[in-house]
């Protein structure tokens, strides 16, 4: 079965929540490490012979057209994050609407090629934002990535696995975040800093539990950064500082280990797209 692998395309700087550190009017003020991270990812996927979904910040396609062309010529489908890097729920839905047609257009004059999948910046996407669904249908995107069934986080009557949901735009499929039950909670393990603290073997296990027992395909999600142990700090909460570089040499060893183990590729490919 395959699993889908995606990266989330965005430079050490781009945190959420962090405006007053990272606003969009200081980010060229910062060192852009992206395009030397991103080339050790492909290196990685390129050394285990894997494709993925590089869900790709318009900002950084604007700034690093290069570093976009070169991700297209290896194979790996490109989606889109967002062009600033800006949560759902601190948009209105012409503002939305705008962002993302503005990240379409510029990945497309780099591939030239039809963008099929979205996902939204901290998998923002709530009961009171699901209005996205039909902007994005109405854009021409057939998949997004952006539910998590959690409480907080994202909504815990969202779907485990991937389902079609109707818009007043037509049908659009999405593709959640894969959790973990836990007590009354589903919490992520495949990707960012619930990847990093979850012991390998758990989630090598849990992933091919799920193949076998369910038949589901998992999604496991990395950031270029998190292959940078040696990127700037930036002054964060500490809560942000923790979620964002707690145990981060863990991240390679963790996702070389599951390219090694479990077959991936990219979402357009799971969802037969």
């Amino acid at each position: 079965m395959i699993n889908a692998l995606t990266v989330d395309l965005e430079d050490w700087y781009h945190i959420c929540g962090t405006e007053d550190n990272a606003a969009p009017s200081k980010w060229a003020e910062y060192e852009s490490r992206v395009t030397r991270n991103t080339e050790t990812v492909l290196s990685i996927l390129k050394a285990y012979d894997t494709k993925a979904t590089f869900f790709i910040l318009g900002y950084i396609a604007e700034k690093e057209p290069d570093l976009i062309s070169a991700i297209h010529k290896e194979g790996h489908e490109l989606a889109i994050h967002g062009y600033y890097h800006r949560r759902l729920f601190e948009l209105s839905r012409e503002e939305f609407e705008e962002d993302v047609r503005k990240s379409i257009d510029v990945v497309t004059a780099i591939t030239g090629e039809k963008v099929l999948g979205y996902r939204a910046p901290e998998w923002s996407i709530r009961n009171n934002t699901l209005w996205a669904l039909g902007v994005l249908k109405k854009l021409g995107i057939m998949y997004d990535s952006s539910m998590v069934p959690l409480t907080r986080m994202g909504e815990r009557n969202f779907g485990l696995y991937p389902h079609t949901i109707k818009t007043e735009y037509g049908d659009i499929l999405e593709f959640p975040l894969t959790t973990m039950r836990f007590f009354w909670e589903n919490l992520p393990f495949t990707g960012g800093l619930p990847l990093r603290i979850a012991p390998y073997w758990y989630t090598l296990s849990k992933l091919k539990w799920m193949n076998k027992r369910y038949g589901q395909s998992g999604l496991v999600y990395v950031h270029p950064w998190e292959f940078d142990n040696e990127h700037p700090e930036i002054d964060l909460p500490l809560s942000r500082k923790f979620m964002h570089y707690f145990r981060m040499t863990t991240t390679r060893p963790k996702i070389e280990g599951l390219l090694k183990h479990l077959k991936f590729g990219p979402i357009r490919n799971v969802l037969a797209l």
